[in-house]
């Protein structure tokens, strides 16, 4: 028995990693990486308590190992590679398991696309020229606002969402097994490969959800229905009200098929809790670049013909000579660095991994092999993932600066890198990606040693074989085998966009259509033949921060076309027809680029949408109060007080008839239409001739943002004074900006 001393002490020196660990936030003064190691913190301490905390609760039976340890200073030693070991095993999923889920779920969502275009009146072809969706911030900026933000209201959301799907997930696992005859196969049904495949279940679970969000967030729209919203709104629905019920016939079914299995099965649930949390976490992280690859793919699909068209096939051979870089770079750290330090550190490495298993009979560790074991965890973790991921993104960057094609840069570039991998894995050699890793489900064990005077319990690192078998190994081959490779293209799209911005343009095609266009900057001047074909349709426009003072020494020449240049300009515009003209003016742009006068931007996606005729704008109080409106067109002006009274006894009959908790989106009027965005405190309402399309409805969302966010104080306690309103007109007029 443990006497007072000893659990206090226990308990201190064990929360010592997660309090050290806590330190750095205290002195993280901008916001956003404030919020982002937060969110780290918070996820390694999930994964600390029911990862390794929580199965000691299943060990109360067993006695705890004693490390025999040599001296005190070893024991200092443990803590710390103790706590190494436990941040290289969570970051496995912000590095390989969550990769997986946001690569794939653009995809699962371009599913759900084809099949709403495909019921809808009408070829594909022509519906999907009609879709519309939104994305005018690019990856980092979105990210770094959502950080900033910190709202949870949407991963709660989610999380309540996944909670509900478990207990149904895997009572219908274990149902299959029992159907097809698995459940008798000894090596299936035992703890450690069924538990190691929920971490896979999960996956799978976060990559439907996941896809769902995508197409809502994208704010996509076909012939003016917003259907991303409609199709979340209507899945969580039904997911709430048929998931709830047969949730919880799942868990008392499985209590009673499975009494002798409750203990383990509550530790499954209190795991895939823990993934569910990770995964909301770091949502804001990852889902941006998972809705750019969602957009891009649409994109392509919209304009398939044409960008197979504009492909420039010249310099392919970038990709391939990047890769074997890569690989060359790789291998020769192994020769001078990982390999002479793997043997020098670890000896005897099959003795250490056999101390570090759960085998309490046979294994009998000590302090110094429980280092080891946990040093070999971070080697393994920096050597074998961190440092590859790193290489292979260095290039891949590379490779995509150099071509300007996201197809052309990863058909050219990993098929080497996959190549080389299979090749090395068979000859047993090190390879940039292991695709066929030992599997272990890492875990904690009591043990104690002691030091200064005081027996310490703690929960030695160990491993129990995990290895996948029969119809689980079936299920788990798409995450096993592509997880590594999804998870480069996560990262090299992360780091690619990391520094680019955004820009959306609007160009009229005609009368009732146009066209938008979003534009990233580009990091380097583009060359003579991209600048003299015109096969890119790149957008120039001076820098915004520029003083007067730093360009009044340049010639006339310069700042003629500066001027020009304070309106966003297409290239082709500013083109003169002259040969010798046309190549003044691209050392000219050269010029003022490389002094930071002028930016340059190349098209990333494009959309058609029918124009709308905006009639009026009313911003309505909670209570159905008018608190301000704007009249797009003079004549078709409504009275605010009968319009903020209809929508409250619109929505209040609607509510009152339907029972429902759902807001009023949309209201269809014969040729006209209003639509409703909703704020904390405030709703605006937008009367529009014409179709709805992502375009105006964003503009709404974001007048009714910052429209709250500036009269925050104000619409507190409101009232009733409209004279804090009265001057909001330019708001109106630079966020619901005519396309000329």
């Amino acid at each position: 028995m443990m006497n007072a001393p000893e659990i206090l002490f226990t308990t201190y020196v064990n929360a010592i990693p997660i309090l050290i660990l806590l330190i750095p936030y205290f002195f993280i003064r901008k916001k956003a990486i404030r919020n982002l190691y937060l969110r780290i913190y918070v996820g390694i301490l999930v994964f600390y308590l029911i990862y390794w905390v929580l199965p000691i609760i299943y060990q109360v039976k067993l006695d705890p190992e004693e490390l025999e340890s040599q001296n005190d200073v070893v024991g200092l030693g443990y803590m710390f590679s103790h706590l190494g070991s436990l941040v290289s095993l969570f970051a496995y999923y912000p590095l390989v398991t969550l990769p997986f889920i946001f690569f794939v779920a653009p995809f699962l969502s371009i599913f759900y696309v084809w099949n709403r275009l495909r019921k809808e009146e009408g070829p594909i072809k022509f519906n999907l020229t009609l879709l519309t969706y939104q994305l005018s911030d690019s990856p980092y900026k979105l990210i770094r606002e959502e950080l900033i933000k910190n709202n949870w209201a949407r991963e709660k959301e989610i999380l309540k969402l996944m909670i509900v799907l478990l207990p149904i997930s895997l009572y219908l696992l274990q149902v299959i097994l029992t159907v097809t005859g698995k459940e008798s196969d000894p090596v299936l049904t035992s703890e450690t490969p069924l538990g190691w495949f929920l971490e896979i279940l999960f996956v799978y679970l976060a990559i439907f959800i996941l896809s769902i969000e995508l197409i809502y967030i994208s704010q996509i729209t076909l012939k003016g229905r917003y259907i991303g919203e409609d199709m979340r709104r209507d899945t969580y629905k039904s997911l709430y009200s048929v998931g709830a019920p047969i949730s919880i016939l799942s868990i008392l079914l499985f209590i009673v098929q499975y009494t002798d299995s409750i203990p383990i099965m509550l530790y499954f649930f209190a795991y895939f809790i823990m993934a569910s949390i990770i995964f909301v976490l770091f949502l804001n992280i990852f889902e941006p670049i998972a809705l750019l690859i969602f957009i891009k793919i649409l994109d392509w699909w919209k304009h398939k013909k044409e960008k197979i068209r504009k492909t420039n096939f010249t310099n392919f051979y970038y990709g391939i000579v990047f890769s074997f870089l890569a690989v060359f770079i790789f291998l020769l750290l192994n020769m001078i660095a990982f390999n002479p330090m793997y043997l020098i550190s670890f000896e005897d490495p099959d003795s250490i991994i056999d101390s570090g298993k759960f085998i309490p009979d046979i294994v009998d560790p000590t302090l110094n092999y429980s280092i080891l074991f946990d040093s070999m965890v971070i080697f393994n973790f920096f050597a074998l993932q961190v440092v590859p991921l790193i290489i292979i993104i260095i290039f891949l960057v590379y490779t995509l600066k150099y071509l300007k094609s996201l197809f052309l840069s990863f058909t050219s570039f990993l098929p080497v890198i996959i190549l080389v991998s299979i090749l090395f894995g068979f000859l047993q050699a090190p390879a940039l990606i292991n695709f066929a890793p030992e599997e272990y489900w890492i875990t904690g064990q009591t043990s104690f040693f002691t030091i200064f005077g005081f027996n310490f319990y703690t929960f030695r690192t160990a491993a129990l074989d995990a290895n996948l078998s029969g119809l689980l190994g079936f299920l788990a081959v798409p995450y096993l085998f592509t997880r590594y490779v999804f998870n480069i293209i996560i990262w090299g799209l992360i780091i690619f966009y990391l520094k680019k911005d955004f820009r959306s343009i609007k160009f009229p095609i005609d009368e009732s259509r146009i066209e938008s266009t979003i534009f990233a900057s580009v990091g380097d001047y583009i060359t003579y033949k991209d600048y003299s074909e015109g096969e890119i349709q790149y957008l120039i426009a001076k820098k915004p921060d520029i003083d007067l003072k730093d360009i009044e020494q340049e010639r006339e020449e310069i700042k003629v076309l500066l001027s020009i240049l304070e309106k966003d300009t297409l290239l082709e515009q500013l083109k003169p027809i002259d040969e010798n003209e046309k190549k003044r003016l691209f050392f000219t742009l050269k010029y003022l680029f490389f002094n930071n006068l002028i930016s340059i931007w190349k098209p990333e996606f494009s959309f058609t949408y029918e124009r709308v005729e905006k009639q009026g704008l009313y911003i309505i109080y909670d209570d159905g109060r008018g608190i301000f409106n704007y009249p797009f067109v003079r004549e078709s002006t409504q009275d605010p007080g009968l319009v903020s009274g209809m929508f409250s006894a619109i929505t209040s009959f609607i509510k009152e008839m339907t029972k429902s908790t759902e807001v009023l989106k949309k209201i269809d009027h014969g040729d006209i239409t209003i639509l409703l965005e909703y704020g904390q405190r405030i709703f605006g309402a937008l009367f529009i001739k014409g179709n709805e399309s992502a375009e105006v409805r964003g503009h709404l969302k974001e007048f009714v943002k910052t429209f709250e966010e500036k009269y925050s104080e104000v619409l507190k306690e409101w009232s009733g004074a409209l004279i804090y309103f009265k001057d909001d007109a330019k708001l109106v007029e630079d966020i619901f900006k005519e396309e000329e």
